[in-house]
């Protein structure tokens, strides 16, 4: 996935933390193959990017002027991009085993 991808993708799963957390999310998930879609179907899922973004969150002071914000600010987009795609990737497995388990 190329940069802009994860910045885009990022930017979504945190609009999405914030919309459910302030309930609005619940609009946006009946979008199948949404972000919001995707959170509202798995807690755990949540509560993981959830968790993340908590903790990227308490070492913030709401500027970036030094190379090491900069590069924290694109290691936490990075980190909540994996375990987004992470989950995904699991439930796909799921669902192949579930298929062929019904053939």
């Amino acid at each position: 996935m190329d940069e802009k991808k994860i910045i885009k993708l990022s930017n979504e799963i945190v609009s999405t933390i914030v919309d459910f957390s302030l309930g609005e999310g619940k609009v946006k998930s009946i979008v199948p193959q949404s972000v919001a879609n995707i959170l509202s179907k798995d807690v755990n899922l949540f509560n993981s990017l959830k968790e993340c973004y908590i903790e990227y969150l308490s070492t913030v002071d709401n500027k970036i002027d030094e190379t090491s914000e900069l590069k924290k600010l694109t290691e936490f987009r990075y980190q909540l991009v994996e375990i987004f795609e992470k989950f995904k990737e699991n439930n796909e497995q799921k669902k192949e085993v579930n298929n062929e388990q019904e053939d």
